[in-house]
């Protein structure tokens, strides 16, 4: 199969990447590295397909690269929720009109089968124990709105034209290959830098804030499944399970035996790192940051499970054990 997929050098990206590779799939991989790192193409020193260095608002996009895809896995996007608060214009270019450029893309290309990522913080306002895809969803931060906004470009390409577009809503995938450089790193990661320097970690709220993780490869695992079945709907990607902040600083200093203890911040003062969102007339409301922190976020994978036959690795200790032994600093 000859897939384009947008960004590859991320920690989902190419693992996925990697993936397809092996697989047999002939690669077409667009990342301007903004957020991704080069490294990351790389198998035996090698990059696993065909790198254009490439920005997905590009209108000249269409014109630089091949124009007969089997599909289309459009992963880049802004993510790091601070870095989307601080730069709003640069959210909505790459989330809300880079979607739309890459679904005019497969439009003009006739490209049958596209894949969109889109998050579970579109749930961020949600009161419900349960996360399904049926839900009214209303964000507000900047990268769950810019993400709802793009599920809409892809519903409009649905209606109107008759594309076929998968949407998975990732929840918070964990792997090696995520960014632990960028400000605000994911958590695993952030801990296991911190850890394995003998830092302790600064954590916000108490730690037993808890969240739905799910494991890259069952990530990609499920992207696999779309690729061959090419459902034209939504799919929530996640366990059904919670795992607590405290859960996971216990999980890694079990791995490396140590006795290290976080210090523990209040939850308002997590984006601190961003001084701008806090500064002028009209300073962002730190109750949001602290509401942000202290998220409950639970899906459902049924529908994924009785439509496609997904199943994830719900031994989320093994995992996260697994992932802290094989992050690199």
């Amino acid at each position: 199969m000859r897939i384009l997929l947008t960004g590859a050098a991320g920690g989902i990206g190419s693992t996925l990447g990697h993936y397809l590779h092996k697989k047999g799939h002939e690669l077409t991989l667009v990342d301007n590295l903004r957020n991704g790192y080069s490294k990351n193409l790389l198998i035996d020193k090698k990059t696993f397909g065909d790198f254009y260095n490439q920005d997905i608002c590009d209108p000249q996009l269409a014109d630089n690269l091949l124009d007969h895809y089997d599909c289309i896995i459009h992963l880049a996007a802004i993510t790091a929720l601070p870095d989307c608060e601080s730069n709003v214009s640069d959210t909505i270019d790459i989330n809300v009109a880079g979607t739309a450029n890459i679904m005019e893309c497969a439009r003009k290309w006739n490209v049958p089968h596209v894949i969109f990522a889109s998050t579970s913080a579109i749930y961020e306002n949600n009161k419900e124990q349960i996360f399904t895809e049926n839900l009214e969803v209303n964000p507000c931060l900047w990268y769950s709105l810019s993400k709802k906004m793009a599920e809409e470009v892809c519903e409009s390409y649905r209606i109107n034209y008759g594309m076929n577009i998968t949407t998975l809503r990732f929840f918070n995938v964990f792997g090696p290959r995520q960014d632990i450089h960028r400000k605000n790193p994911p958590l695993l990661n952030y801990l296991v830098r911190e850890i394995k320097q003998g830092k302790q970690p600064v954590l916000h709220s108490t730690g037993e804030q808890a969240r739905d993780y799910i494991h890259v490869d069952d990530v990609v695992k499920l992207i696999d499944l779309c690729l061959e079945k090419k459902p034209n709907d939504t799919f929530n990607v996640c366990t059904g399970s919670l795992l607590s902040v405290n859960q996971i600083v216990k999980y890694v200093c079990e791995t490396f035996d140590s006795s290290i203890k976080p210090i523990y911040r209040e939850a308002s003062r997590l984006w601190d790192t961003y001084p701008d969102l806090f500064s002028g007339y009209y300073p962002l409301d730190k109750k949001i940051v602290a509401k942000e922190t202290n998220k409950y976020s639970k899906g459902s994978y049924q529908k994924a499970k009785e439509l496609l036959g997904w199943e994830p690795n719900t031994d989320l200790e093994s995992l996260i054990k697994k992932v802290t032994t094989e992050i690199n600093l």
